[in-house]
C-alpha cells in the first residue's frame, strides 16, 4: 500500500505520543509497585474503564468480527456477546469486592482467602501459568492480527512486523508501567475508535449503501440470533446455547479476570470501580460493535472470493481509503494493538515479580530492585511470545481454544467468594482436570472432530465434578482464615454461615437475590443497548425501538436499585 508523506507523518506523530507518555510517567511509575502496577490506586472511573475497553479493542478484534460475519452472519458474534453475562457479574457481584479486597493481582487473592502449602503452591503455579502460558497465547493472537494487516497493507514479512509493531509499545510499557498504559490507553481508544468508524463509512458507501448491502445478502446472515433451519438440535443452534449457556461463566475470567480486577484495584473506591466496570461493558458492546460488523458485511459483497476472511479488514484499508485516511487507519490500528499489548506487559510481569519472585524468590527487596525485575521479566516474556507468534496462523482458532482451555475453572473461581468450602485444592483440580479433558478434547483421535459446544461440555462437565469431590473430600481453610477473609469482603449471601457464627459481631450480609436481579437487569441493559443499536443501523426501525424500550427500562430499574444502596450517580 503506497503511504504519502502525509500518512507516515501521522503514523510517526502517533508514535512519538505513546513513547513520550511512557517517558512522562517514568519517574512517578518507579517510586513503588502500586504506582508501577496500579497507579496508586487512585484513579477515576472514566479512565480506568476507558483502559478496559481499549485493552479488549485490539488489532484482532476486528479481523476476528469480520471473519465470523463472512463466515457465519452476525448471529456468530455471540460467541463474545455472551460475555455480557459475565460482565455483569463483574460489575454487581465482584467490582466491590475486589476493591475491598486490596489486592495487586487477582492471583493474590488465593493466600487470601486458602491456608497452608497448597496455597503457596498454587500461587506460585497460577503466576507462572499466566505470564508465561495464557498470557503469551493471548499476546501472540494480537500481534499475530497486527502483522497480518502489516502484510497486508505495507509487504513486512511476519519476524520484521512482530519486532517493529512491538517495540516501542514493550519501551513504553518498561518505562512507565501502569501509568503508562492507562494514560495511552485513553487517547489510543479515541484513535482506534475514529479509524474502526472511518473505514465502516467507507466500505458501506462503497458498497452501496446500508440497504443495498442488506439487499443483497441472505437473511441468515443479517439475522441476530441463528437460524432455526436445522430445529432446537441442531448444530447451529446448540453451538449458540453452547456459548450463551456455558462460556461466560466456566471461563478462567469469570469473576473478573486479571486485566479487570487490576483496573478494578486501581479505582479510587467501591464506587468508582462499579461504575467504571459498568461503563466498560457499555461501551465494550453497544459501542464497538457495530462499526466492525456493518464493514463485515460489506466485506461480503466487495471481496465475494477471498478465502482468508480475517485479512479483508486491512484489504479495505487499502483498497478505500484515499491518502491522510491511510495514515489515520494505520494508526488506529497501532493504537488498538498497543492498548492490548502493553496492558498484558505490564500484568504479565505484575504476575512473575509480584506472585512469584517476590513471594517466593526475594521477599525483602527494596521497592526500586521489585521494578527493575519487572522490566526485565517484561522483556524476557516478549521474547517468548514473539516465538510464539511466528508459529501461530488463525486469530479465531486461537480465540475459541483459549475459551476451552479455561473452561471447567471459571465456576470455582464465582463459587469461592460465596462458599466457605472452596479451599485451594478445589482450584488445582479444576485446572489440571480441564487442562487435561482440553488436550483430550482436542488431540483424541474421536473427539477432536466433535462439534465446539459438545467439547465445551465434555470440558466443564468432567472439571466440575472432580472439583466438587476434591472440595468435599479435603480440608478448609484455617477458621482464622476464613475469618479474616469473610471479614474483609463480605460476599453477602447463605454460603458462610459456618463462619459468621463464629463471629461475635458480623457485619450486615446482603441478600444475594437483591444482587442477582440487579444482574439481570444490568444483562438486559446492555443487551438492549447492543440489539437495539445494531436494528436501527440495519433500518429495522420496530425492532430497534423495541430493544432499546427493554434498555431504557431495565436501566432505571439498575439506577433505581444502586441509588436505594447509596451508590447515587456521580454528579
Amino acid at each position: 500500500m503506497p503511504l504519502s508523506l502525509f500518512d507516515w507523518f501521522i503514523i510517526s506523530v502517533y508514535m512519538a505520543a505513546s513513547l513520550l507518555i511512557g517517558l512522562y510517567f517514568t519517574k512517578r511509575a518507579s517510586s513503588s509497585m502500586s504506582e508501577f502496577f496500579l497507579s496508586g490506586r487512585n484513579l477515576p472511573w472514566w479512565l480506568a474503564g476507558t483502559s478496559m475497553v481499549a485493552t479488549t479493542f485490539s488489532s484482532d478484534t476486528p479481523l476476528y468480527v469480520t471473519g465470523l460475519v463472512r463466515q457465519h452472519g452476525i448471529y456468530e458474534n455471540w460467541q463474545w456477546w455472551c460475555f455480557i453475562m459475565s460482565g455483569m457479574l463483574s460489575v454487581f457481584f465482584f467490582a466491590r469486592l475486589w476493591r475491598r479486597l486490596g489486592v495487586l493481582t487477582d492471583v493474590e487473592l488465593i493466600e487470601i482467602r486458602y491456608s497452608g502449602k497448597s496455597a503457596s503452591i498454587l500461587r506460585g503455579f497460577k503466576a507462572l501459568y499466566f505470564s508465561v502460558a495464557i498470557h503469551t497465547i493471548i499476546k501472540a493472537q494480537v500481534i499475530l492480527a497486527m502483522s497480518k494487516i502489516l502484510d497486508v497493507s505495507l509487504g513486512w514479512g511476519k519476524w520484521e512486523s512482530i519486532f517493529i509493531s512491538s517495540g516501542i509499545t514493550i519501551a513504553y510499557s518498561m518505562l512507565s508501567g501502569y501509568w503508562g498504559v492507562v494514560t495511552t490507553d485513553f487517547f489510543q481508544f479515541i484513535i482506534a475508535m475514529l479509524g474502526a468508524i472511518v473505514l465502516c463509512f467507507a466500505a458501506v458507501d462503497k458498497a452501496g449503501g446500508i440497504s443495498v448491502v442488506k439487499a443483497n445478502l441472505t437473511q441468515e446472515t443479517l439475522s441476530f440470533f441463528p437460524p432455526l433451519d436445522g430445529g432446537f438440535f441442531g448444530m447451529v443452534f446448540l453451538t449458540f446455547l453452547g456459548y450463551v449457556g456455558l462460556s461466560w461463566w466456566s471461563k478462567y475470567s469469570s469473576d473478573g479476570g486479571g486485566v479487570i480486577v487490576q483496573r478494578m484495584s486501581s479505582c479510587k473506591d467501591e464506587k468508582q470501580s462499579l461504575i467504571a466496570t459498568f461503563y466498560f461493558n457499555i461501551a465494550n458492546y453497544a459501542l464497538r460493535t457495530w462499526p466492525w460488523i456493518l464493514a463485515g458485511l460489506a466485506s461480503i459483497i466487495l471481496y465475494p472470493a477471498i478465502k482468508d476472511h480475517e485479512a479483508v479488514y486491512p484489504q479495505m484499508m487499502v483498497d478505500l481509503l484515499p491518502s491522510g485516511l491511510r495514515g489515520l487507519m494505520l494508526a488506529s490500528f497501532f493504537a488498538a494493538f498497543m492498548s492490548t499489548l502493553s496492558t498484558y506487559l505490564n500484568l504479565s510481569s505484575a504476575y512473575f515479580v509480584n506472585d512469584f519472585y517476590r513471594r517466593f524468590v526475594k521477599k525483602d527487596e527494596t521497592e526500586r530492585h521489585y521494578i527493575n525485575v519487572s522490566r526485565a521479566a517484561t522483556l524476557v516474556l516478549s521474547v517468548i511470545t514473539g516465538i510464539v507468534t511466528y508459529h501461530v496462523t488463525s486469530i479465531i482458532g486461537v480465540f475459541k481454544f483459549l475459551i476451552a482451555f479455561g473452561s471447567g475453572t471459571g465456576l470455582v473461581y464465582i463459587i469461592r467468594w460465596y462458599w466457605w468450602r472452596v479451599n485451594a485444592w478445589s482450584e488445582i483440580s479444576a485446572m489440571v482436570s480441564s487442562t487435561v479433558m482440553t488436550i483430550v478434547a482436542y488431540m483424541h483421535p474421536t473427539l477432536k472432530s466433535s462439534p465446539y459446544y459438545a467439547k465445551l461440555s465434555l470440558i466443564i462437565g468432567v472439571s466440575t465434578i472432580v472439583w466438587v469431590v476434591v472440595t468435599l473430600l479435603t480440608k478448609p481453610s484455617e477458621k482464622e482464615k476464613l475469618i479474616e477473609f469473610y471479614k474483609k469482603t463480605t460476599p453477602g449471601g447463605h454460603g458462610w454461615k459456618p463462619v459468621e457464627q463464629l463471629i461475635d459481631d458480623p457485619p450486615k450480609n446482603n441478600a444475594l437475590s437483591d444482587t442477582l436481579l440487579e444482574w439481570i437487569y444490568g444483562c438486559l441493559f446492555v443487551i438492549g443497548l447492543t440489539l437495539g443499536t445494531g436494528k436501527l443501523l440495519l433500518g429495522y426501525h420496530l425492532s430497534g425501538a423495541a430493544w432499546f424500550t427493554i434498555a431504557l427500562i431495565s436501566g432505571w430499574l439498575v439506577y433505581q436499585r444502586l441509588t436505594k444502596k447509596g451508590w447515587k450517580v456521580i454528579e
